[in-house]
């Protein structure tokens, strides 16, 4: 091994879409309160922002399964290409799980 390469592969590049995942958690927090948790998946991010609300980070976009329907019984796919994009559309999918005067289904009683 060469003196130039020593504690390079230390390091771990952080891909695209662990980037993007990084900044949607950062815009969801800052503009709608809402805090979603990260996880690795082979290739892509998921952020779980609450049950049934889950978005996956790949490298051609952000995408989701909805709440809302397009057909009765049918699920909308919603695919956003941005960030703020994505971040008012799973606002707007979050409020629809979560109604205002509800708790949060991650609150803690005290």
């Amino acid at each position: 091994m060469s003196a130039f390469m020593l504690g390079t592969h230390l390091i771990r590049p952080t891909s695209p879409a662990e980037k993007t995942a990084h900044r949607l958690k950062a815009v969801l927090a800052a503009l709608h309160a809402i805090h979603a948790d990260l996880v690795n998946d082979q290739g892509r991010v998921r952020l779980s922002l609450c049950p049934g609300l889950v978005a996956f980070v790949q490298d051609d976009g952000i995408w989701w399964h909805s709440r809302r329907m397009l057909h009765p019984g049918i699920p909308l796919y919603v695919h956003r290409c941005t960030v703020d994009g994505a971040a008012e559309a799973l606002a707007c999918d979050y409020a629809l799980l979560n109604p205002p005067g509800e708790e949060p289904p991650n609150a803690v009683a005290n």
